[in-house]
């Protein structure tokens, strides 16, 4: 018999756990609500941890999302250790008792050590989001803004780990059912296997398919919306102009953009002091009764059309999933060239980015496959000696997709003359090869690939002739292609490997528009980026997926144009007229 105050650890055959005075330490359950103990110190633990800073500041709304998932996740995590805990306490049927006054008091330091701890784990977290906040040039939130967050954490939590609950007992009731006429292990069995099989139906056919439809709906309304203050080109040399087949209301929201952003002569001349001629811009957007190989084919004929195949410089840009293509690039081309261009892109979705990367990667490959591959066609039956300069480009989904074209790196430099790809995925096949061949040392942000031969990497202007810290690269030879990506961008960075894992851009050295309190925490830090994403326009250019006046002098470097280039007043023009985001 044990006397007050003594810890006794016992074998036993069975376990007896009796008393209001023991405290059971394998299965911490049970307040009058029926939650789990272990759960809860695991949720508020996660909750805590979802508070730390990522790549930008999330608002309110995707702070308080993120915390709700975490915070259940940790409970459901907390709850299932204790359960474990149980069954094999009982399974050696150990018992741990602890005297009544002792055990009061134990709970009073444990609970006053976690309420101090997760007070200043919260206020540390506020304060560090509001450093990364600083670091892209961004407002942090307000308190206002935080108690709104919090808020929608409790509803999240309380909603999804209702919905475990729901789902514990459904299966239970099911075992029970099933028990009465098969084995209790086959009971179980069929139960589990049958509300998986729901959870995973409705999840997949009515929360995502559903929900995907509702936004694809959505979207389309909103690509059918011409944009404002704009109206048809008047050059025949631009689709949607006199003369073209692609009418201007057939082009899309964003296609009608990419069209009316088209330089005239004299813009050029303005900002580059030199004579120019018209540019051409060719595009066609997504029509749902055709393929995708027959939107290329429409938009190779208007190069045949416009007379695309006789310029100096053939851009093909892939664009983002609902059309977008980033006017900096384009105007880049445009301004380095004196107008001597022809750029090429198509419409292949209307859904954003973000979810056309979540719900169908397969479709962007198709697209930047289709018509880079027809364009080269063509291209390739002009003889040797007349061929325009045919390069690529892409930005986010539009890189992801432009660079799935090409097998391999070689294959890329092989059949393009250049290129420069913005915001890429790191999941991309090519992005992903070239991190894993890059110069010993180099990091993941700013890799260093055969001392920048043919590829160079850059988070900023300078790395395009410079390595990560600072030492000059070697000769920079014809096809030239540059990779632009901000440490701070989650485009870059998201991916599913993120849940288990933890990347070498977070073991390195952090980029420069990087809070050094960021750290890699498991599933965690894969939410904290896919809200990112959904931010990821917010900073001002040079940060998070924001790419801009970069683009002058990485295009400036691939066409080789950069020997007497007044960029300041090339950056100067494009920031006036360029659209600013997708």
């Amino acid at each position: 018999m044990e006397r007050p105050g003594e810890l006794n650890l016992e074998r036993r055959t069975a376990p007896v756990i009796t008393g209001r005075h023991v405290v059971r330490v394998a299965r911490a359950e049970a307040d009058r609500f029926g939650l789990s103990w272990t759960g809860l110190l695991f949720g508020a633990a996660y909750f805590i941890i979802a508070l730390s800073p990522s790549l930008l500041p999330r608002t309110w709304l995707y702070q308080g999302l993120v915390s709700g998932i975490c915070g259940a996740a940790g409970y459901g995590l907390g709850a299932l250790l204790a359960w474990l805990a149980r069954g094999i306490s009982q399974l050696l049927g150990l018992r741990i008792i602890i005297g009544e006054e002792q055990g009061h008091w134990l709970r009073v330091v444990w609970v006053v050590l976690l309420a101090a701890a997760f007070v200043w784990a919260v206020i540390a977290n506020v304060r560090s989001q509001a450093v990364t906040a600083g670091v892209v040039h961004l407002a942090p939130l307000s308190p206002l803004d935080w108690v709104g967050a919090l808020a929608l954490a409790v509803v999240v939590w309380i909603g999804l780990v209702a919905a475990g609950r729901g789902t514990r007992r459904l299966t239970q009731r099911l075992e029970h059912r099933a028990a009465k006429v098969l084995p209790t292990a086959a009971a179980t069995a069929l139960a589990v296997v049958v509300v998986l099989f729901v959870a995973a139906w409705f999840t997949d056919s009515i929360v995502m398919q559903r929900g995907v439809e509702l936004f694809g709906r959505y979207s389309a309304h909103l690509n059918a919306q011409s944009p404002e203050g704009r109206s048809p080109p008047t050059s025949p040399l631009i689709s949607g102009g006199p003369g073209s087949p692609e009418t201007y209301s057939t082009l899309g929201n964003q296609g009608q953009v990419f069209v009316t952003q088209t330089l005239t002569p004299a813009q050029i001349t303005a900002a580059t002091g030199e004579p120019a001629i018209q540019p051409i811009r060719v595009y066609a957007g997504v029509h749902d009764a055709e393929s995708i190989e027959q939107t290329a084919d429409r938009v190779v004929a208007e190069l045949h059309r416009t007379g695309g195949f006789d310029r100096k410089v053939l851009a093909v840009i892939t664009a983002t999933g609902n059309g977008w293509v980033n006017d900096w690039s384009s105007q880049s081309i445009e301004y380095l060239t004196n107008g001597n261009s022809a750029i090429a892109s198509m419409q292949y979705s209307y859904l954003p980015s973000a979810l056309e990367l979540l719900t169908d990667r397969a479709t962007p490959r198709e697209a930047g496959r289709a018509l880079f591959d027809k364009v080269y066609a063509e291209w390739s039956k002009l003889p040797a000696g007349s061929r325009p300069r045919l390069v690529v480009g892409g930005e986010s989904l539009g890189a992801y997709g432009g660079l799935s074209t090409f097998s391999d790196v070689d294959d890329m430099l092989a059949r393009a003359q250049g290129g420069v790809w913005s915001g890429t995925p790191s999941f991309t096949g090519i992005a992903e090869h070239l991190y894993a061949s890059r110069t010993q040392g180099s990091p993941q942000i700013s890799p260093v690939i055969d001392n920048g031969l043919h590829i160079r990497f850059a988070t900023t202007d300078v790395e395009l002739t410079t390595d990560y810290v600072g030492r000059p690269l070697g000769r920079w030879e014809e096809p030239r292609f540059v990779f632009l990506q901000h440490p701070s961008d989650p485009v870059v960075w998201w991916g599913p490997t993120l849940l288990g894992a933890e990347p070498d851009w977070l073991r390195e050295p952090l980029g420069r528009d990087v809070n050094p309190d960021v750290t890699w925490i498991p599933f965690v830090t894969f939410w904290q980026l896919t809200t990112d994403m959904a931010v990821g326009l917010n900073p001002p250019y040079g940060y998070g997926h924001r790419y801009g006046p970069e683009m002058v002098r990485a295009w400036g470097g691939v066409l080789g144009d950069e020997a007497g280039r007044d960029y300041g007043r090339i950056l100067a023009a494009i920031e006036k007229t360029a659209s600013r985001s997708e």
